[in-house]
């Protein structure tokens, strides 16, 4: 059985577009521009190294996205999950994540 690296990244991302992610209920599939990719202190930051490009899918919980529209900037931290999808934190801290109107 392979272990699970803790990891964790700050993403500030623009939102393009969003659908209904394949896999899990209730969340959404982003798909966003990254605009800044940073380590978070004392986690393994798996995604950054992993970018090609400027684009980036990821999974939020659809919760965090009611009333959020294409062009709006996400400030976020996610992770790669097991199974090689990034995720959004599901219940962020205050101030974890945040969402801009364009």
């Amino acid at each position: 059985m392979v272990q699970a690296i803790e990891n964790l990244t700050a993403l500030t991302l623009r939102l393009l577009s969003l659908t209904d992610h394949p896999r899990l209920d209730d969340w959404d599939l982003a798909t966003c521009e990254v605009l800044e990719s940073l380590p978070v202190p004392g986690m393994a930051d798996l995604i950054t190294p992993n970018l090609t490009g400027s684009g980036l899918s990821l999974g939020i919980r659809r919760e965090l996205l009611r009333g959020v529209e294409p062009g709006a900037t996400l400030r976020l931290r996610a992770k790669l999950g097991s199974s090689g999808d990034i995720l959004a934190e599901p219940h962020p801290a205050t101030g974890d994540f945040r969402a801009e109107r364009p």
